[in-house]
């Protein structure tokens, strides 16, 4: 299945967006470009495929949605301490292919130190959270005041599902009444378990979310419906 129907007008999609119908949006997050070439500092040599999976991703979201926006909610780089040669490249190619096509909305994450370095020729700005209708949209890594459902990225969420002697991790949605936490955009983004906790967001601090709906990316399926998070923690 490409597409799951969340609520009235709002839609998982395989390509790990979510899809706000009424303001004609696309949302993603945790894209982090660069990823490889940090790693390779830390002597970790892998290769560098990711941005052009996601820019296969992008080109069929945009054509297959034409919106009027595309927010990215942060943690668009990898690097905290600096911009790689790799971010330089890689960020000014993907915000290119997106503005030829919406207008791109940029939310800062943890990883964006140095980002608007890169983004200035783009006259975009760097928003800590962004409006979009009953929507507020974050990254989640700090506190902000929301209005209607948040919207945020920062967890990386999947499901580890047991095939044989390996653990395969499928990137998730997790969906509860006035929250949805969208995968990460990034193929290389380590998941973490929709039942792990403490949550990394401040703003998840103390809260159960047992009685979420968790949504999984499969490779070949497209999009499942894993029904309630503590039913997967009893079927672990």
């Amino acid at each position: 299945m490409d597409e799951i129907r969340l609520r009235p007008g709002v839609h998982a999609t395989k390509d790990c967006a979510l899809w706000l119908e009424r303001p004609r949006a696309l949302v993603i997050s945790d894209l982090h470009l660069g990823y490889e070439a940090a790693a390779l500092e830390k002597g970790v040599s892998l290769p560098r495929f990711q941005k052009r999976v996601m820019a296969e991703r992008l080109n069929k979201l945009l054509d297959r949605y034409s919106p009027e926006r595309l927010v990215i909610a942060g943690d668009l780089k990898h690097e905290f301490s600096r911009n790689l040669e790799q971010e330089w490249r890689e960020i000014r190619e993907v915000l290119q292919l997106i503005a030829a096509k919406t207008t791109p909305v940029l939310v800062q994450g943890n990883h964006d130190n140095f980002l608007a370095t890169i983004t200035s020729k783009f006259d975009l700005d760097l928003h800590l959270k962004h409006q979009v209708g009953d929507f507020t949209i974050a990254h989640g890594h700090e506190n902000v005041a929301v209005r209607g459902t948040l919207v945020m990225g920062h967890e990386h969420p999947a499901v580890k599902i047991r095939q044989f002697a390996a653990v395969v991790s499928a990137p998730a949605f997790v969906v509860a009444e006035d929250l949805i936490i969208l995968p990460a955009f990034s193929p290389l983004a380590l998941g973490v378990d929709v039942n792990e906790y403490p949550k990394l967001s401040p703003m998840l601090a103390g809260r159960d979310l047992g009685q979420a709906q968790v949504v999984v990316i499969d490779e070949k399926e497209g999009l499942l419906d894993f029904g309630r998070a503590e039913r997967l923690a009893r079927l672990d």
